[in-house]
């Protein structure tokens, strides 16, 4: 008798704690509640895309290529050097080499005249100018290749698409060759200066037209 009322009293007592399990949720069997999905952000919108600079057109007609750019304002002071080397560039001693390219640098649509004695102060640099024109003569002993760079690196003016012998970026830079113009994009200082190879560098607002220019006689 004893017994079978301490195994009722255990009977009882299971029971009453898997009522009060039940009733307080606490059945470790019951899945717990997932959490919501996560909102999905829409990425921002792409910043807006520079404005592209107005087309430049080489004019149809020919203009002389020294009556129209002799009197271009002189954008930057007289030049002087040392006479020592600059980088590859030397002075003179024979000229069995000669032939001109031109740099033509425009500040917001009109043309600027560069420094008449580039690479004739101190003695006279295989690469030099002798008036504002932009013509630049390329003398040396033997042919080989000049560059645009070295002609900057003796000007000691600086040469990017951020910015170019003061003028502020961006810079557009232009070859005519041929009488063929065409957008250059890849590093300014290695454009080869070439026989009546036309290098024209934009600041600001381009001019509509570039000018075709006759190149002299005798040069």
């Amino acid at each position: 008798m004893p017994l079978t009322i301490a195994r009722s009293s255990l009977y009882l007592a299971m029971s009453f704690c898997s009522l009060l399990l039940a009733a307080c949720g606490g059945d470790s069997s019951s899945p717990a509640a997932s959490d919501p999905p996560p909102r999905q952000v829409d990425p921002p919108p792409p910043p807006p895309s520079s404005p592209q600079p107005p087309p430049v057109a080489l004019a149809d007609s020919h203009t002389d290529l020294v009556p129209a750019t002799i009197n271009s304002p002189q954008g930057w002071p007289t030049w002087s050097g040392t006479g020592q080397p600059v980088g590859d560039i030397v002075c003179l001693s024979n000229i069995n080499y000669h032939i001109h390219a031109l740099v033509s640098i425009y500040k917001d649509g009109v043309r600027q005249g560069l420094p008449d004695n580039v690479g004739r102060s101190g003695c006279t640099y295989e690469l030099h100018t002798h008036d504002v024109t932009g013509v630049v003569h390329i003398e040396a002993n033997a042919p080989r290749k000049f560059t645009l760079g070295q002609f900057f690196a003796l000007w000691r003016q600086p040469l990017s698409t951020n910015g170019t012998a003061g003028l502020a970026g961006p810079v557009r830079f232009y070859i005519i060759d041929r009488e063929t113009l065409a957008p250059y994009t890849g590093d300014p200082a290695e454009i080869a200066l070439t026989a009546h190879r036309e290098i024209v560098i934009v600041s600001g607002t381009p001019p509509a037209t570039l000018p075709r220019y006759r190149w002299p006689e005798g040069i």
